[in-house]
């Protein structure tokens, strides 16, 4: 069994907040831009490559600067249950989108990162430009991602 890692509230001056799963495992979630990662990137030095990798603007800010950051993310809310999502969240519309129809056709759940996420980075910067490539890079659709939107969004169906 693997070590699950918990969150440590030093992971905010890396720009990292943390989302709890139904078997409360942790992950952490970049308050920048929303994306989860997986618990194994629960690291120091993973979570500050992603900063710096994917977020270089931000890697040089202070840490009260994330806090107001994390605050600013807190309040705009997360993806309310039943499937309803603020106007202002795009991109995990369309990753709940693509989990429900993932789960209507029941394939693998890693179909959304290797089939549909490529397919759709190919059209859109067939069709439109590399700015708009980078919006769908932005929408998470990996195994994790999927299988937590597919539960989430069964388990209301339940209630």
């Amino acid at each position: 069994m693997s070590k699950k890692r918990k969150y440590n509230e030093a992971y905010l001056s890396f720009g990292f907040t943390f989302i709890a799963e139904r078997d409360g495992t942790q992950k952490p979630q970049r308050f920048l831009c929303g994306k989860v990662l997986a618990n194994a990137s629960m690291k120091p030095a993973k979570l500050k490559e992603h900063l710096t990798s994917v977020h270089p603007e931000n890697a040089s800010d202070s840490v009260d600067i994330f806090r107001e950051k994390k605050a600013q993310f807190e309040k705009a809310g997360t993806l309310p249950k039943l499937g309803f999502v603020p106007t202002q969240k795009p991109r995990l519309e369309a990753s709940y989108k693509v989990a429900y129809r993932i789960a209507k056709r029941k394939k693998p759940h890693t179909i959304g990162e290797t089939l549909v996420k490529p397919c759709a980075l190919e059209m859109v910067e067939l069709v439109c430009d590399l700015e708009q490539r980078k919006k769908i890079e932005a929408v998470p659709l990996s195994n994790d991602v999927i299988h937590s939107r597919i539960v989430d969004m069964s388990s209301n169906n339940l209630k």
